[in-house]
């Protein structure tokens, strides 16, 4: 249940930014860290409850998770593991193309997968019964919301309001960005940017992950928690010079 945009930055870097709404009662993310998958040095935030997470990046590879495929979905648990644990499962093939023909995806809930590899923007949502794998353009801007939580209308108007932010801000900085996410809206609360639902459903942090080619960093910001970290992401431990 989260908003996503992607940002192009020349020549080859991007800012990838990630608003995380979840239900009050669920527990207090995990800062991120940095942990080994496989052959990739990955940075996350963990879920305390499913373990997983919805953003995690590498020097090589950043992905994230929004819920739902292309329509609202009725739960149907149990499901084999939480999707959160996706995103992770992804860092241990050697790329999201291997991932996406190798992967057992049935008895997971639907999902919307964001992968960002070199030069490719890759879109995956699997509905619950198929994958769909799409790539987007790199080279332009992009916004997504979670189609459990917004109707599309609202994804719309979304829509609407970064086109038009794009306009203003023609060369973005990765505060531009994250005000966006902070402060954009129309006067409802319950489908801003930051949004808030009766204080049972909001916002809880908003993460952006800043690639450049001789830097890779993530930036936590905890609503909840009031904490902000900037994070290097450093290259794979088994990198070779």
């Amino acid at each position: 249940m989260c908003t996503a945009t992607y940002l192009p930055l020349s020549p080859t870097g991007f800012i990838l930014t990630h608003s995380r709404d979840e239900k009050a009662i669920r527990p207090s993310a995990l800062l991120p860290e940095g942990v080994q998958i496989g052959d990739f040095r990955v940075t996350f935030p963990r879920d305390p409850q499913g373990h997983g997470t919805w953003i995690a990046a590498s020097t090589e590879m950043t992905v994230c998770l929004l819920n739902g495929g292309f329509v609202p979905h009725l739960p149907q648990p149990p499901y084999r593991h939480s999707r959160g644990l996706v995103p992770l499962h992804v860092f241990t093939y050697s790329s999201i193309q291997a991932f996406a023909d190798a992967y057992d995806f049935a008895g997971v809930e639907p999902f919307t997968l964001l992968a960002l590899e070199s030069d490719r923007l890759t879109e995956l949502r699997w509905t619950g019964r198929r994958l769909f794998i799409h790539d987007k353009d790199p080279k332009r801007p992009h916004i997504w919301s979670s189609v459990t939580l917004y109707t599309p209308e609202v994804i719309e108007k979304r829509e609407a309001w970064f086109r038009n932010w794009q306009l203003s801000h023609p060369n973005p900085s990765v505060a531009d960005i994250r005000a966006f996410h902070q402060f954009t809206g129309d006067g409802d609360r319950e489908n801003a940017l930051r949004m808030n639902r009766n204080n049972e459903l909001f916002t809880v942090s908003l993460t952006s992950v800043v690639h450049r080619p001789d830097q890779t960093e993530m930036i936590y910001q905890d609503f909840v928690q009031q904490l902000v970290r900037q994070i290097p992401i450093h290259e794979s431990a088994y990198a070779t010079a």
